[in-house]
């Protein structure tokens, strides 16, 4: 084991315990407990499964399972922002997967992988749901859409 195993702050366990109050079941705390997790360490590292599966009492292998399973959760490190364009059929039909590769190539990465400057993972997504926006992609938590590649570059550059 690393010496920098994972744990909670103080405030995240509590916030933990009072998850554990909203369900019949420690399992059925998993999804919120795995994104607090994800708050305060950026991603879902196997130190942090560990922890979550002791902490919970669900095996490993099962959390693995659902982290697999969400797009959502990063079992990898990432940028300090995600940003997820839209590949789906309506927005590809509006350069959806270009703007995605031209992103790509303009911020010398690849897919999930941080800019060398830690600032920025690019993720494709099969859809955002919203249809309307095409093309669209998401910074952090905003949606973004009637984008081109450089509208998309523009909105990228004013992350943190």
């Amino acid at each position: 084991m690393s010496e920098n195993t994972f744990t909670f702050s103080k405030e995240n366990l509590a916030t933990y315990n009072e998850y554990l109050t909203r369900y019949d079941d420690v399992e059925s705390a998993l999804l919120p407990t795995l994104h607090l997790v994800q708050e305060q360490n950026h991603w879902l590292s196997e130190d942090a499964i560990n922890y979550v599966s002791t902490l919970m009492g669900i095996p490993a292998i099962k959390i693995k399972e659902v982290i697999s399973f969400y797009d959502m959760f990063y079992d990898v490190p990432v940028g300090r922002n995600i940003v997820q364009v839209c590949t789906n059929i309506t927005c590809s039909m509006y350069g959806g997967r270009e703007i995605y590769q031209g992103l790509l190539h303009h911020y010398e990465t690849s897919f999930l992988t941080p800019t060398r400057d830690g600032r920025i993972s690019i993720q494709k997504m099969e859809c955002l749901g919203a249809c309307e926006l095409a093309p669209c992609m998401r910074a952090n938590n905003e949606y973004v859409g009637h984008l081109d590649l450089a509208s998309a570059i523009h909105k990228i550059d004013e992350l943190a």
